[in-house]
């Protein structure tokens, strides 16, 4: 028990301290990756199981996507790369496969 406290101590106090560095656009990129990667695990996994989490792991990427996508736009961010669709529609989606 220990053991996982220090570990996730360690992980919480990298995370904190590395929030304030990064940028609004810096997160977006996170975020729009993190949607793609759940995209593709979703196209490799087979048990059923492993499907209901996929399905459930994209759509909470993606809603995190557009919320950064929203307050980028509200903050007056406009960044070619950040705000268009590009990168995602390469990608076959979940709503493509149901």
């Amino acid at each position: 028990m220990g053991v996982w406290r220090r570990l996730l101590g360690f992980w919480d106090t990298e995370e904190s301290s590395t929030k304030g560095k990064d940028s609004l656009t810096d997160i977006i990129e996170q975020a729009r990756l993190e949607w793609i990667a759940a995209q593709s695990y979703y196209l490799t996994v087979t048990d059923p199981d492993l499907i209901d989490y996929s399905i459930f792991l994209i759509k909470a990427c993606e809603r995190r996507y557009m919320y950064l996508l929203k307050k980028a736009r509200q903050e007056g961010i406009r960044h070619p790369g950040i705000i268009s669709m590009s990168g995602i529609t390469g990608v076959r989606t979940i709503r493509q496969a149901l």
